[in-house]
């Protein structure tokens, strides 16, 4: 146990215990340097030894180097590799060096991460050590963020270990954190009559004490300088205690021969782990390993595997640092010519870096030489190396408009590796040096499908609008296809009338300039535009023109093509060819690791299946929109799955969870600029406080929502609902006139075209208006319904027709309509609704006749999804790699999936389950 960490060492340990007995945890241990958080960690490991202990170190100088620390943690077990899925495995296999590799979406990577610590932990337990969290490179840290998120039944604890006020914690969350602070002052006291090599006079250790302020590394070290004669401070003010440590090591190192000095900073250039070639590194600056002994006699090197190593990663730190930047140029040049003329893409990022450091001047030679490596291809290297490569030729371009060619391909691989943040920050980078016009249009078009990724459409807009008249002089063909990426930002605020006129326009371009296959997405998101309020006739014309190779599963467009397909069938309100559009772009986009593209199809695919009453699906497919869309920084997409979720817990009654997706959707929507989605939103509290009956609060939500749509030249559709349940909230609140007029606005969109959900919806309401006619109006409606699986619309015209007829003293046939609807309704699982039609089934005399709540009701989102993805007859190593999910994570649900659903113990039981409760 730890001097004056009793409590810290306790729950490391209950962790290690958890996890053998099957359950996974990961925790973060956050403190300042010094504070004990390698310590903490080394007893965690000393507890766990028959654990399988994986471990790995930060590297300052290496934090840059895509992956290396996820090669360091792996290198101990990459015989499990060939029992997880094969694309990952190769994905995996090409980011950690070990073969050839592939450029495949990070998260493929970030997949194999999981699949492989959930085969490992197959033979047992298992614990993840990672020290230094913040300097471990950040491909290798979203990696292992992406699979502690998942971690369930495997037996595997996570442990991470960084500094205080390091975003590394935040890019971790939600994994707990635990913050180390400095030991009380009897423990401290403890450590340094414990640890001192001779007995300290009292007012040494009460100066010792006052500076050290807890923090165990300066209590184990400063004695040791006030023993060699180290000097107080002249002030009395307390030092930070990095200030104190630095001084420690500083004093030390600095009494050390200049050649043990410098061979120490060539070892600190290289790493902190002995690696192959270090003696020769040492022998080209006239140096050997002898020339490190004093230092190892000062205990601040040791001796490991046959070579020098840093005592503690703060010697290291404190040689590099304090060594002046020409003495640093200098050991940096020798570890370049060292990796001179390697062919490797790791080495020569390694070689690009030292070179960087070393002040060594822009040199074309060097630059084509690493710009070569970078566009090797698909077969040869992953898009995050590929970025760093492109981002060092840039560096070593000696002429502007290179530079910025560099950087853009740079920008395009780290778009595709899922690193947003990093394409932003190259391509403006890039717009600094780009000197001919098509290279700033190039990087002006990227920047803003990056924009709109991250959440920012009113920024991407503005940034193309400015573009496109020089497009049109340059390449009117691209032009087209910016007026497309300006249609599609307007598409995704909200502001229908603008996205119109963008939309025609880019048309005539795309018509006069563009080929058949790059007008495509031009001519899908103008067919959008014309079906949400345009002309719907040429909006279903061209709709139909691209039925083609929108069927095709290709995923290389400039614009998610099946997601705007998708949208397209929402507002034609074709719900069956939208799905199967929808289902057969997600399997796509599983089966190719193509994760933000997921979470967009996810999104849109949960809105289709709440209008066809898959709510289950609905709420499982949002739930993972929202976890992906947040795992690869798409702030749209969490927008959109939030709103979603909303609607679709509305109709379930799920007041709790309804209101705070919709709290975090509008919080989230006004950060990013997204009003439509806080709309959608807004709309589903509306339906909420409908089905719970409070009318005056419903009324006024959706008229919130009726102001935007108007305002923005939306009208009334499926994706963005509100009249329906605008004009039903005034008629309970006996405002008839204000419900004819929202019952014109269905009425216009029942019009355009067929639309038999809004034709339903307005038959509906005008039944509730014209109570004399209630029957006709309502039978109109569920001939509309007749042909689609549409059963919560038929539900609620059930009960409109049966509430009207009760009233109006017709109890027999209102008992047939509102038991028709309460079936209805909890078989569905609306419970909002239900408990409304069975209290006017009791006024109405009739017998409740219990339909039960429906079967999936119980199982969590998880759950639900692993359900989903059983249902669909995939394996057990399938569905874990289409859920990004381990496979013992699959069998512990699958398991709890068995013991809710009563009566189903197969996978053949749960498939028909399934296919039952997909049509109430």
């Amino acid at each position: 146990m730890l001097v004056g960490r009793t409590a810290e060492c306790a729950r490391l340990a209950d962790l290690v215990d958890g996890a053998r007995t099957g359950h996974s945890a990961a925790l973060v241990v956050r403190g300042e340097a010094g504070i004990g958080k390698t310590s903490l960690l080394g007893y965690a490991e000393s507890v766990a030894r028959d654990l399988t202990r994986l471990h790995t170190q930060g590297i300052e100088a290496e934090c840059e180097l895509p992956y290396v620390g996820l090669a360091d943690l792996f290198r101990p077990v990459t015989d499990h590799l060939d029992r997880i899925p094969e694309r990952q495995a190769a994905a995996l296999t090409g980011a950690l060096a070990l073969g050839p590799a592939v450029a495949q979406d990070r998260f493929a990577v970030a997949a194999g991460t999981l699949s492989l610590l959930g085969a490992i932990s197959e033979s047992g337990p298992v614990l993840v050590v990672v020290d230094d969290a913040q300097w471990l490179d950040p491909y290798s840290l979203d990696a292992l963020a992406f699979a502690t998120r998942r971690l369930g039944r495997e037996g595997v604890v996570a442990l991470f270990a960084t500094r205080d006020n390091d975003e590394t914690a935040s890019r971790l969350a939600p994994v707990e954190s635990l913050s180390l602070q400095g030991l009380d002052a009897g423990a401290a006291r403890e450590l340094v009559v414990e640890e001192a090599a001779e007995p300290l006079p009292p007012h040494d250790i009460q100066w010792l004490l006052s500076e050290a302020r807890g923090n165990p590394l300066a209590l184990v070290e400063l004695p040791a300088l006030l023993a060699h004669g180290g000097h107080r401070p002249d002030s009395g003010a307390p030092l930070p205690i990095g200030d104190i440590l630095a001084r420690t090591f500083h004093s030390a190192i600095t009494r050390l021969p200049d050649p043990t000095r410098d061979a120490m900073l060539l070892l600190a250039v290289l790493g902190p782990r002995p690696l192959a070639g270090t003696e020769r590194v040492l022998r080209a600056h006239e140096l050997t390993y002898a020339d490190l002994e004093p230092a190892e006699r000062a205990g601040l090197m040791t001796v490991e595997e046959g070579a020098y190593v840093f005592r503690h990663p703060l010697v290291r730190s404190g040689v590099y640092h304090g060594a002046s930047a020409v003495r640093r140029w200098r050991a940096h040049r020798t570890v370049a010519r060292a990796l001179q003329g390697a062919r490797a893409p790791a080495a020569l990022e390694r070689y690009a870096w030292h070179l960087s450091e070393s002040g060594a001047d822009p040199d074309e030679e060097v630059a084509a030489a690493l710009a070569k490596a970078a566009s090797g291809g698909p077969a040869s290297l992953t898009f995050p190396l590929a970025a760093r490569l492109f981002a060092h030729a840039a560096r070593f371009t000696p002429d502007d408009e290179g530079k910025a060619r560099r950087l853009l391909a740079a920008a395009r691989a780290a778009q595709a590796a899922g690193s947003l943040d990093e394409a932003a920050d190259l391509l403006d980078r890039a717009l600094d040096h780009a000197a001919h016009e098509r290279t700033r249009l190039d990087l002006r078009q990227l920047r803003c499908y990056v924009d709109i990724q991250r959440g920012r459409p009113a920024r991407a807009r503005e940034q193309l609008r400015s573009a496109v008249d020089e497009a049109r002089r340059v390449d009117p063909a691209l032009a087209a296809v910016m007026l497309g990426g300006i249609t599609l930002t307007e598409l995704a605020i909200g502001d229908l009338t603008a996205a119109r006129a963008t939309s025609a326009e880019s048309m005539q371009l795309a018509d006069a300039f563009g080929d058949a296959a790059a007008a495509l997405p031009v001519r899908l998101l103008h067919a959008l535009v014309e079906l949400l309020g345009g002309n719907a006739e040429d909006g279903r014309a061209l709709l139909h023109d691209l039925e083609k190779p929108l069927a095709a599963p290709d995923l290389s467009f400039p614009y998610p093509v099946q997601g705007v397909g998708g949208l397209c069938y929402l507002a034609t309100e074709e719900l069956d060819l939208g799905h199967a559009l929808l289902d057969r772009a997600v399997h796509a986009a599983r089966s190719s690791s193509t994760v933000g593209l997921l979470a967009h199809l996810l999104g849109t695919l949960s809105v289709v299946e709440f209008w066809r009453g898959e709510w289950n699906a609905s709420l499982a497919h949002a739930d993972e929109s929202a976890r992906l869309g947040e795992d690869t920084g798409r702030v749209i997409e969490v927008c959109r799955a939030l709103a979603a979720q909303a609607r679709t817990e509305a109709v379930l009654g799920r007041e709790g969870d309804c209101r705070s997706h919709e709290a975090q959707c509008r919080s989230l929507a006004a950060a990013a600029e997204l009003p439509m989605d806080a709309a959608r939103a807004r709309g589903a509290l509306g339906l909420l406080e409908l089905g719970l009956g409070h009318y005056e609060e419903a009324a006024a939500h959706l008229e919130e929502v009726r102001a935007f749509s108007l305002a923005n030249g939306r009208g009334d559709g499926l994706y963005l609902s509100w009249a329906a349940d605008l004009a039903e909230a005034y008629v309970h609140l006996h405002r008839t006139d204000e419900a004819y007029e929202v019952l014109r606005v269905l009425d216009h969109e029942a019009g355009r075209g067929r639309r038999p959900i809004t034709a339903a919806a307005a038959a509906r309401c005008r039944g509730m208006l014209e109570p004399a006619y209630v029957e006709r109006h309502m039978d109109r409606a569920l001939a509309e319904l007749a042909d689609i699986q549409a059963p919560f619309e038929r539900g609620r015209t059930d009960f409109a027709c049966g509430e009207l007829l009760r009233r109006l003293g017709r109890r027999s046939e209102a008992r047939r309509r509102l038991q028709r609807a309460l079936t209805t309704f909890e078989r569905l699982g609306a419970a909002g609704w239900a408990g409304r039609a069975a209290a006017e089934l009791h006024a109405a005399g009739g017998d409740r006749v219990d339909a039960g709540p429906t079967p999936l009701d119980g199982l969590t989102p998880q759950e639900l999804r692993v359900a989903l993805a059983v249902g669909r007859g995939v394996t057990n190593h399938e569905a874990a790699e289409q859920l990004f999910l381990s496979v013992k994570t699959v069998e512990f649900h699958l398991g709890n999936i068995y013991r809710k659903l009563d009566g189903v113990h197969r996978r053949t039981q749960l498939v028909r389950l399934l296919s039952e409760s997909a049509h109430p």
